[in-house]
């Protein structure tokens, strides 16, 4: 593939990417069109290979570089002026997400199943999903307590004839398995999982960090 058609392939995701972060980010929806039609950074993203040219990896590996959310300008600079660090950095990295509100969705499933239960999960980064049991959850008042509280409440709007739970299930066994696994422990693990999470959503920032206590699905 030519260097013309990479870049017309990384600025086509870039866009995709401002879609879907429309109405949620504005500030990455912004950005991500703009780095769209930025000659500079899609020729530094196409020198990478092409699972870390990803938008949020970009972002997130600036924003742990910058210790903030970068914008055009500060992505322009960290190209031209620190491009080693940048490229060590989305190297080394990988968007690891933790998505802890998902647990509230898979509640009344596994609260139908025989227990104990045994949890494992592939690509566990951090693992806060595997602690099912350990979150509250509010289903529009329909309240079912974890087994830590304090743990985050996690908030979610069932639609649908949902058997909804009264309690967490026993969860008697669980193990994850990552390529990089994240320690909740390391200080610098925290920071990047800080960084993953898009300027905005604030919901996300309260469940995927430790010390919060609620969020929304």
């Amino acid at each position: 593939m030519s260097g013309h058609d990479l870049r017309a392939s990384t600025a086509e995701n870039y866009l995709d990417f401002a879609s879907e972060a429309r109405g949620r980010s504005p500030r990455y929806d912004r950005l991500a069109t703009e780095v769209a039609g930025d000659r500079a950074i899609l020729e530094f993203l196409d020198g990478l290979p092409a699972a870390k040219r990803q938008p949020n990896l970009l972002f997130a590996a600036a924003s742990y570089l910058l210790d903030e959310p970068p914008g055009l300008a500060a992505l322009r600079m960290l190209v031209g002026g620190r491009r080693d660090e940048l490229t060590a950095t989305m190297l080394a990295r990988s968007t690891q997400t933790n998505e802890p509100a998902r647990c509230a969705t898979l509640l009344p499933a596994f609260a139908l199943l025989p227990e104990p239960l045994a949890l494992i999960e592939v690509g566990a980064s951090a693992g806060l999903t595997l602690l099912v049991d350990r979150y509250s959850y509010d289903y529009e008042g329909h309240l079912v307590p974890g087994t830590d509280p304090l743990a985050p409440v996690l908030a979610c709007q069932p639609r649908g004839p949902v058997p909804l739970p009264s309690r967490v299930p026993e969860v008697a066994w669980r193990a994850g398995l990552d390529l990089n696994p994240l320690d909740v422990r390391d200080d610098d693990d925290m920071r990047w999982l800080e960084c993953l999470v898009w300027p905005g959503e604030t919901g996300r920032r309260a469940v995927t960090l430790p010390g919060y206590t609620a969020a929304t699905c």
